[in-house]
């Protein structure tokens, strides 16, 4: 019995004298670790955002009774639309552009759809 008091005595000396330097270590551990989370979490969000910016722009090219959605290619990243695809006439090529450019988040639009060519 007496063991165990001796026992207990130490351990609760030993926890209050090296308790608070072991959460103080913990702590700046969990800081330090903060930042590449952080930098994880932000890449995630950029994803998000790009997969959201792409489908506001193929939502407003479908909406656009001059376009067809299945023939104009959509992809984004770090908010730069990338069109590809082919259409019928030049116009739709700029019709494409514009739209793309008036959705929120698109901070750039590279365009490289092309007019099909009449194999006749």
């Amino acid at each position: 019995m007496k063991n165990l008091r001796l026992t207990s005595l130490i351990a609760g000396i030993f926890a209050v004298t090296f308790g608070p330097a072991v959460i103080a270590a913990n702590m700046q551990d969990t800081q330090t670790e903060q930042p590449q989370e952080q930098s994880a979490m932000d890449k995630a969000g950029d994803y998000i955002d790009d997969a959201t910016i792409t489908t506001k722009v193929k939502s407003t090219i479908l909406g656009s009774e001059a376009l067809n959605v299945l023939e104009i290619n959509v992809e984004t990243q770090d908010g730069v639309v990338q069109l590809s695809g082919f259409v019928s006439e030049t116009e739709d090529i700029d019709t494409a552009e514009r739209l793309a450019r008036n959705v929120e988040g698109v901070k750039d639009v590279e365009n490289d759809i092309q007019v099909k060519s009449d194999a006749s």
